[in-house]
């Protein structure tokens, strides 16, 4: 009797140990993974890696750590991830800024370059931006935003994430359009920035709609303009670039995930569809989606580099038509 129990816990024991997918013909992930975060947390890139990462840790049975490291507008993110050995124990998670506008505001600085120093795997969301003012502002359109900041060149500021984010090019590239002057706050994260916003030391923000859809319910702050053809379920109130009279302002940001130069294609491919599964949970699903975020479908390796090539295309003249630059 002794002997069929033991015999029955190995094979439990066993079994268990082989339902934990592995990429095909290794034992990845054998250990811990590290997530480096290109953004300061409470983001949107932020958010997506911890959901997804708490999955796959379910999935794989092994931990997968984030760690933030926003400094430098995700430069320093991707130095350390491109420092690290080629073996999918080290991944990155960025946002259009780390990904693609770093490339026009650093130029040949930039020691890890977005598309071809790592190697991508997917892309987990994307999200509209949206852009908000201090309810003190005397404006509720995006026509008489432009006409208040006309009269009052370079009076106004506004805060972003940090210099070279998502936030910063948006907010630059709506005030190229309108014809406009205000002054750039870099801060540490969003969240941050959204303090000096609230206490009326800055006067708008342009960030994800995912970020700014719960200050809109409680109208803390106004939003006047959401950089996509279709309002959102969110903020519904909040007219589309088109409805505001400016159809050219188009922004979305969106949650690449990279790993270092060199790793495997087994193993980027594993991650791709094991991430794939995660964004499919339910509880994961119904997380993203309900901060605004859309979901692609088959954002494969390849695909995922063609589309992050086909941004920095778009991308990089927009932010040197915008004179914006990190010193």
């Amino acid at each position: 009797m002794k002997r069929c129990i033991a015999v029955a816990l190995a094979t439990l024991a066993f079994g268990g140990a082989q339902a934990q997918p592995r990429a095909p013909g290794t034992d990845y992930p054998g250990r811990p993974v590290r997530v480096i975060v290109a953004l300061a947390p409470g983001g949107n890139a932020d958010i997506n890696a911890r959901v997804v990462a708490g999955q796959l840790s379910q999935q794989l049975g092994q931990q997968f750590v984030v760690e933030n490291r926003p400094s430098g507008g995700g430069t320093v993110a991707f130095e350390t991830a491109a420092a690290t050995p080629p073996d999918g124990y080290t991944l990155l998670v960025g946002a259009l800024g780390s990904h693609t506008l770093n490339i026009g505001l650093y130029g040949d600085r930039l020691r890890v370059h977005p598309l071809t120093g790592v190697d991508h795997i997917t892309i987990s969301s994307h999200s509209a931006i949206a852009v908000a003012v201090h309810p003190s502002l005397s404006v509720r359109t995006l026509a008489e935003f432009a006409a208040l900041l006309k009269a009052n060149p370079g009076k106004y500021d506004y805060g972003s994430s940090g210099n070279g984010t998502t936030g910063h090019i948006a907010g630059a590239m709506l005030l190229q359009l309108l014809g406009v002057q205000a002054q750039h706050v870099p801060y540490r994260g969003s969240a941050a920035a959204f303090t000096d916003l609230i206490a009326g030391r800055t006067a708008f923000q342009a960030d994800t709609i995912s970020f700014l859809s719960e200050p809109l319910k409680a109208g803390t702050v106004r939003g006047i303009v959401i950089a996509t053809p279709e309002r959102s379920p969110l903020a519904p109130e909040v007219p589309t670039s088109a409805e505001a009279g400016l159809p050219a302002y188009q922004a979305t940001t969106w949650t690449p995930w990279s790993t270092t130069l060199g790793t495997p294609a087994v193993i980027r491919q594993f991650l791709y569809e094991q991430i794939a599964e995660a964004l499919r949970e339910p509880a994961v699903r119904d997380r993203l989606t309900g901060l605004g975020n859309t979901i692609p479908e088959g954002m494969t390796p390849e695909r995922t580099r063609d589309f992050i090539a086909s941004e920095i295309e778009r991308w990089v003249p927009i932010v040197r038509a915008t004179g914006a630059r990190v010193d």
